[in-house]
């Protein structure tokens, strides 16, 4: 039975703080959400084994439900567009909902990383200098401005993540972050580099950055691949396959937004 995480419910947390892109996402959630008074966005299984996380349209769910039909019924009702989270967590509810489905890798870097040069201008810019970068990349609208720019701006003052960027004529040409983070693991994501300014080595020193930081802070580096090319930008780096996530979107309409290239998850 799904039931609400309420605030101040140990088990929730506890359950969330595993070394996977997906604790890191719950966590992150909860830090920012999870004690305050308002809808519900938090839901788990009575043993914790399996969580649910609401941000906008987009739902995470992880670990194991052993009714799937509950889970399937669950994501139904509760509002959510976009269903997200490890192929084996969602593949019989998104059957049953018969939601289109678009796979993509998830990498990690357990092994060593591969150092790469710091380019001239790298840098820790603004939400405000990152956003129309990831404008121009992701086709992100306008009116996904403001409370983007809240929520990161909050994790950034509580050292929740970490932005970096590189400066060249008078702008951001090639961003990353740190937008989720638990104890034990970091999502890296948003990763974006100005057309004009590819081929330079940009994405890559900004993942190692990231990548290294994370590691030496006792968290395992996790991005989420969603083409050829930023699979070789990462496999450079060091990092190597994980496991397989599922976008998993409620109307057709939305194929296209979960497209690659076309994804408005904008911190993952």
């Amino acid at each position: 039975m799904i039931k609400v995480a309420l605030p101040g419910d140990d088990r929730f947390v506890k359950a969330a703080s595993v070394p996977d892109p997906y604790g890191a996402i719950h966590t992150a959630r909860w830090d920012l959400y999870g004690e305050q008074d308002g809808p519900p966005r938090f839901w788990r299984t009575p043993d914790a084994g399996g969580l649910l996380s609401l941000s906008g349209d987009t739902l995470v769910a992880s670990g194991r439900f052993l009714e799937t039909d509950e889970l399937a019924a669950f994501c139904a009702i509760c509002g959510a567009q976009k269903l997200r989270g490890p192929a084996k967590t969602l593949e019989a509810a998104a059957k049953q909902l018969g939601w289109p489905v678009q796979s993509r890798q998830i990498l990690h870097a357990a092994g060593d990383l591969r150092p790469c040069a710091m380019p001239p201008g790298f840098c820790e810019p603004s939400p405000r200098e990152v956003y129309p970068l990831l404008q121009e990349v992701f086709g992100l609208p306008e009116e996904d401005f403001a409370p983007w720019y809240c929520e990161v701006s909050h994790k950034l003052r509580h050292r929740q993540g970490f932005l970096l960027g590189v400066r060249a004529e008078g702008k951001i040409a090639a961003t990353a972050g740190i937008y989720h983070q638990n104890k034990k693991a970091a999502l890296i994501g948003s990763v974006a580099t100005d057309p004009a300014f590819r081929r330079k080595g940009y994405a890559a020193a900004l993942v190692f950055s990231l990548a290294e930081r994370a590691r030496q802070e006792g968290r395992v580096p996790f991005v989420i691949c969603q083409n050829p090319q930023a699979l070789r930008v990462y496999e450079q780096v060091g990092f190597t396959p994980w496991e397989e996530e599922w976008l998993c979107c409620r109307n057709r309409e939305e194929e296209s937004v979960c497209s690659p290239g076309k994804n408005r998850i904008l911190s993952e």
